[in-house]
């Protein structure tokens, strides 16, 4: 395919090779064998090519057959790589493929959270589908908590999928969601869920009572099994079951409905994504740190949401040993935050300058008018000085000056961290910026988003179920 031409050779970043210039052509997506290259799509994507309409709907369809076929809860054998949330951060999955190993050598087991937070979630979709078509056996895709139309909808996975394509194919990605399997079962030893367990869950064959074509509910197993999350390691040897107030829904567990659950299916440890973790992973051992886990988390987005500075870890099973493979960030294309355009970023550098006019025009107003510049002697500047000594109101136009310093200090700082900014109030609590952070300035925004913890704290709100 060839790259977008540059005819008045005026490219600004010469050393990133232009996007395709057409769409992937038909010939070049499907093999003799009726299936998608895989390899190909990968590559197209990362060079930030598009795909047609048609295409995705193929794929999703074809997926789609595949996935309402096979059971609530799928069995899988070694070797297998497991992996965690992705959301929407495609350069990081191509990376851990690369990492774990082409599908043809070992097993893909995900545990859901494709889309949404990232930005390139509908690249994830395409090539997990065009994974998935190639494998139907060896690729499983699990729900996460995020393959539903409420998460997508108050997240970004909506937003992007019809603006890069239109409302069917969001529409039709979502009944491929419906469809995907809950649970697995793999070599007969760990249980893998994209959530949790559930005081509901006796037996693992009642998962296959659940109706899962559908939206998942607010309580309840489906729920459960897509929300909950395992206590801290002190809380959870006192307490069984306690309401997950983080989430606004489902459970928190502990070691003892654990422990009975894998006692009596045979199994060892319950392997679940749904956390973001510094290292990539976290194991839970209840009993002690030379214990095995009862429970592992594993989490595949490295640098969450761009601002994490978290690692990001798969889980590989081989030859009856466990390993964890962690990588970190893979660069990928530069986009301004929350796919803002370039005119609405450009808003706060044109109101740093507007303050600056009139910040020096109240100055000098105050001080010395014969210290204004004649080239700025316009009738309103005199009207203004005329009116200001009239007045003589000379304290309230004090007052006014420092507000408008403080508006001049306020717009410089979102001149200067507005892209910083974007990010801080796309965590907070109310979608705003923390309350005088601004007028704060640069060390205060920077230290915002110093530390994991800090961060993680600004973005308890995006973890909880939304209203």
């Amino acid at each position: 395919m060839e790259p977008l031409l540059d005819p008045c050779n005026d490219r600004q970043v010469t050393s990133v090779e232009p996007p395709p210039s057409l769409p992937l052509s038909d010939e070049a997506m499907w093999s003799d064998m009726d299936v998608p290259d895989w390899e190909v799509v990968r590559d197209h994507l990362k060079k930030e090519g598009k795909l047609q309409k048609e295409q995705v709907m193929r794929l999703c369809e074809t997926v789609l057959e595949i996935t309402k076929k096979e059971p609530t809860l799928v069995h899988m054998e070694e070797p297998i790589c497991i992996v965690g949330d992705i959301h929407g951060q495609y350069y990081d999955l191509c990376h851990l493929l690369e990492k774990a190993g082409k599908p043809k050598k070992i097993n893909y087991l995900f545990l859901g959270d494709y889309v949404d937070r990232g930005i390139f979630s509908m690249e994830v979709v395409i090539l997990l589908l065009s994974l998935k078509i190639n494998y139907p056996e060896k690729i499983v895709l699990l729900r996460g908590n995020h393959e539903c139309r409420n998460m997508t909808q108050h997240f970004t996975f909506r937003e992007e999928a019809i603006r890069k394509f239109d409302e069917e194919v969001y529409q039709t990605v979502m009944d491929v969601f419906d469809a995907m399997p809950l649970a697995a079962v793999v070599s007969k030893k760990y249980l893998a869920v994209h959530g949790g367990i559930s005081p509901d869950l006796k037996k693992l064959d009642s998962l296959e009572s659940i109706n899962r074509f559908t939206e998942p509910p607010t309580d309840g197993l489906f729920c459960d099994l897509l929300w909950a999350d395992p206590l801290d390691d002190t809380e959870a040897l006192e307490c069984d079951y306690r309401d997950n107030q983080d989430r606004e829904c489902s459970y928190m567990f502990g070691r003892k409905p654990v422990k009975k659950l894998l006692e009596k299916h045979d199994l060892m440890s319950v392997v679940r994504a749904h956390q973001v973790q510094i290292d990539g992973y976290k194991m839970h051992r209840w009993d002690g740190e030379s214990s095995f886990p009862y429970v592992v988390t594993i989490f595949s987005a490295p640098n969450y949401c761009d601002y994490y500075s978290n690692k990001a870890a798969v889980l590989i099973l081989k030859d009856d040993k466990i390993s964890i493979k962690q990588y970190d960030q893979s660069e990928h294309p530069y986009f301004l935050p929350d796919q803002i355009d370039v005119f609405s970023w450009s808003l706060p550098f044109l109101a740093d300058k507007v303050i600056t006019m009139l910040k020096s025009l109240l100055e000098h107003g105050i001080t010395d008018e014969d210290m204004v510049d004649e080239d700025l002697e316009s009738e309103a500047v005199s009207k203004v000085l005329e009116t200001a000594e009239r007045s003589k109101k000379v304290g309230v136009i004090k007052m006014k000056v420092k507000s408008v310093a403080r508006m001049h200090k306020i717009f410089r700082t979102l001149k200067d961290e507005n892209e910083l900014l974007l990010q801080i109030k796309g965590m907070a609590p109310d979608g705003k910026i923390p309350k005088g952070l601004l007028l704060e300035g640069r060390p205060a925004i920077r230290d915002t988003f110093k530390e994991f913890a800090q961060a993680k704290k600004l973005d308890e709100v995006n973890e909880r179920y939304p209203k």
